[in-house]
């Protein structure tokens, strides 16, 4: 195979991964067994639980770049890929004199940086770790900024499906920040980000520093003409020396065809050079670490004068185990977030503070946790997340419900939702109070997100710092259960409908009665309504006694001036 093909063979390998990239970032769930493939999110995840896919895939991707250098940057990083897109562009609209790149030495800038960025996840500050990692940074773009306004819709029930992210404003800026700065660059000068700013480029570099197989200009061949450092889209080639920064060089074997006297050529190296550092290296590096610790101290100092966090403390997703490890290893992608069938996951802002900015939080407001999915924790790319069974996340603890006493109106709408066979209501002070079992709940937010007060819930979910197991309730009791049968599910059974036992029992508990002369016919009773028991009848409010709950908030709506025209009894 003649070495020019060689371009075109990566350039289709590229396509081919970016395509599938774009897919697990706007939801196609088949998909994600590709994210194996990142290095970055792969070698922090066996930082904490070990998984042989992901070990293999890691020591796969070191021997490669042990062999041909930082190929991993040109066929399989998304955003290396996404910024090759933006630069040829860029050079398309640019006039011919101005479609150059030129030689440049980012090795203490690049060293420097990941120096920085360590030094500041080791302190368990993550943030630019989460504004620096490709794969983060990639899939925030696409969910963040690029679903924002592509977002497709259920027509069931009009509403974003479940991939629509919808991010708060601050999460939207930062994302769609990130992306304009990446592009910027890459217009400007190709990878300049990947050398420079990139940690994972950084890892890869010292890694592939001098690979076995390198790009490499015939000292006879070549004539200095520049061609092969103009198509350097790496900055890798200083063609006045006829030499190759291999740290630099992503291996896109652009520089290959460039030449049209074949003096660029893949080869083997012919031997070891000793590894040397030199003084402006260790300048950068130095200054990396110096500029890491006094920002670690600024930002521990910074977030102990901010406001004060919400009076309900955030809950972090199941799997997470508890807020010291979350907060340490999460990276921010935004993956568990478009994975949500509840849409309860959001980018955190400030729930966590400074440093948890962009990492998951569960924001009651938006859904509640599906009982039924346990999509987020198995899905995590470095394992901020442990997997967990179904099961095991059915009764792992997220969060713990309470209730206000002062405004609960005891309708039992919430404990007829918990899945977890949580909340009960009880009597007290002559009426209905939901009570939760704190041996149960799970924190999984349906009984928030459905309570009816239309001001605030009565009751609402709270964090926990440490995630544990709690004890699986029982299933509601047989009397429960013969109330939700119906009369034709009794008569098969052998029961007597019993038509007046049923109306006696229906009276005993509490029901809306319409009263005519006093309704002006508005109808507002009928739209407050939580469970859609009252109908609009010739201009007069019609209750459903079997679907009423006695909740109030008919008679708390109604304006008629000569007292509520409907209200509650029993």
């Amino acid at each position: 195979m003649k070495q020019k093909h060689l371009k075109t063979i990566r350039i289709a390998v590229a396509a081919v991964m970016f395509v599938l990239f774009f897919g697990v970032g706007i939801g196609v769930s088949r998909l994600n067994a590709v994210l194996v493939t990142q290095f970055g999110p792969g070698l922090m995840s066996l930082t904490s639980a070990f998984f042989v896919d992901t070990l293999a895939a890691v020591v796969l991707i070191v021997l490669v770049t042990l062999l041909f250098g930082r190929i991993y940057c040109s066929v399989l990083c998304p955003l290396g890929i996404l910024q090759d897109g933006i630069a040829f562009m860029a050079q398309r609209l640019k006039g011919k004199t101005h479609r150059r790149y030129r030689f440049m030495d980012t090795r203490p800038v690049k060293y420097g940086v990941f120096l920085f960025v360590l030094i500041l996840g080791a302190a368990g500050v993550m943030l630019p770790l989460i504004a620096l990692l490709p794969s983060s940074n990639f899939f925030t773009i696409v969910s963040n900024v690029f679903l924002r306004f592509f977002c497709t819709t259920d027509p069931k029930v009009g509403t974003p499906t479940y991939y629509c992210v919808n991010p708060p404003a601050a999460a939207f800026g930062f994302s769609l920040g990130v992306f304009l700065i990446v592009a910027a660059l890459a217009a400007w000068r190709g990878r300049i980000y990947c050398n420079t700013l990139c940690p994972v480029g950084a890892v890869l570099s010292l890694i592939g520093r001098k690979p076995l197989y390198r790009i490499a200009l015939s000292q006879d061949m070549c004539v200095c003409c520049g061609m092969c450092e103009a198509a350097c889209k790496g900055g890798a080639i200083d063609s006045k020396k006829k030499s190759v920064l291999a740290e630099n060089c992503v291996m896109c074997f652009n520089c290959i065809p460039a030449c049209k006297r074949g003096g660029v050529k893949l080869e083997k190296r012919p031997k070891m050079a000793a590894f040397s550092l030199s003084r402006r290296h260790f300048i950068g590096a130095a200054g990396g670490v110096v500029a890491g610790a006094g920002v670690a101290m600024i930002a521990r100092k910074i977030e102990n004068v901010l406001p004060s966090k919400p009076s309900h403390a955030p809950a972090m997703p199941p799997g997470a185990g508890n807020s010291k490890r979350f907060q340490e290893k999460c990276v921010g992608c935004g993956i568990c977030i478009r994975e949500c069938e509840g849409r309860v996951l959001a980018p955190a802002v400030g729930q966590y503070g400074l440093a948890g900015f962009m990492q998951p939080v569960m924001d009651y407001s938006r859904g509640s946790c599906v009982y039924t999915c346990n999509h987020c924790s198995n899905i995590c790319p470095v394992n901020a997340l442990l997997p967990l069974s179904l099961e095991e996340k059915q009764t792992t603890r997220v969060g713990i419900a309470s209730v206000d006493a002062n405004t609960c109106v005891g309708c039992g709408i919430c404990a007829s939702k918990c899945p977890a066979n949580a909340i009960t209501v009880i009597k007290q002070d002559g009426r209905g109070l939901a009570s939760v079992s704190a041996d149960h709940c799970i924190g999984c937010g349906a009984c928030q997100n459905i309570c009816p007060l239309p001001d605030a819930p009565a009751i609402q979910v709270s964090g926990v710092s440490e995630q544990i197991r709690v004890k699986k309730a029982e299933p509601r009791n047989e009397a429960e259960n013969d109330e939700k049968k119906t009369d034709g599910e009794k008569a098969d059974e052998g029961e007597k409908p019993a038509d007046s036992e049923q109306s006696s029992a229906a009276s005993s508990r509490p029901v809306a009665v319409p009263i005519p002369e006093l309704c002006v016919g508005c109808g507002l009773c009928s739209e407050e309504c939580p469970v859609s028991a009252i109908t609009m009848v010739d201009g007069l409010p019609s209750v459903n006694a079997d679907a009423c709950v006695g909740c109030g908030l008919c008679s708390e709506a109604c304006p008629a001036p000569d007292g509520p025209a409907i209200v509650v009894q029993g």
